[in-house]
């Protein structure tokens, strides 16, 4: 492979990759898939939608371009990738992170808490007036890692292989176990 060749195919990836991002982003502000509760799901989805849609444009755009069908997969490929790696580490970061959420606390408050004023905060806001525990149970309900039954919380078989998955990929990077690894209960708490 040339220099040349090499360079045609690092700009066909670069232009596919923007162009796959803008749609994408074109996309997360429509109201496609709006009907849809959580974040994430619906991120995946409409970034699976911009990938069918580059994957036509290009098959239909190959024999006026000479694009071949490795190329095409890989800078597809590489549009979605990039874009739902973009959905995780930003937006449902963002939506879903304690850390935001006291940071921008302690913007509003700059330099009047401590770490008990903060830690007041969180629990009389984040966890009571914005009812984060209720958002979570209900997501979790919809995603089928939980059930409830007459008020009283249950994990299911797919739960249990989400929590067994986070503990073995948490294990690799060396994340703190307490996330998902649950103490016993004292005897103190029953």
């Amino acid at each position: 492979m040339t220099l040349r060749q090499i360079s045609l195919l690092a700009a066909i990836y670069a232009g596919a990759v923007l162009l796959g991002f803008a749609l994408y982003l074109a996309l997360i502000r429509s109201p496609l898939l709006g009907g849809m509760a959580i974040l994430f799901y619906r991120g995946v989805a409409l970034a699976a939608i911009a990938a069918g849609m580059m994957l036509v444009a290009a098959i239909l755009l190959a024999r006026r371009h000479a694009l071949d069908g490795p190329t095409i997969i890989g800078a597809v490929a590489l549009s979605l990738a990039f874009n739902i790696s973009f959905l995780i580490v930003f937006p449902v970061t963002f939506d879903r992170s304690i850390t935001m959420f006291l940071l921008a606390r302690i913007e509003r408050q700059d330099g009047e808490l401590d770490a008990r004023a903060l830690e007041q905060v969180y629990v009389r806001e984040y966890l009571g007036e914005m009812r984060q525990i209720d958002r979570r149970i209900a997501e979790q309900g919809l995603s089928g890692n939980i059930r409830v039954e007459r008020g009283h919380i249950h994990i299911t078989p797919q739960g249990r292989r989400l929590l067994d998955g986070g503990r073995m990929i948490g294990g690799w990077f060396g994340a703190d176990p307490r996330f998902v690894t649950a103490r016993a209960p004292t005897a103190e708490a029953h």
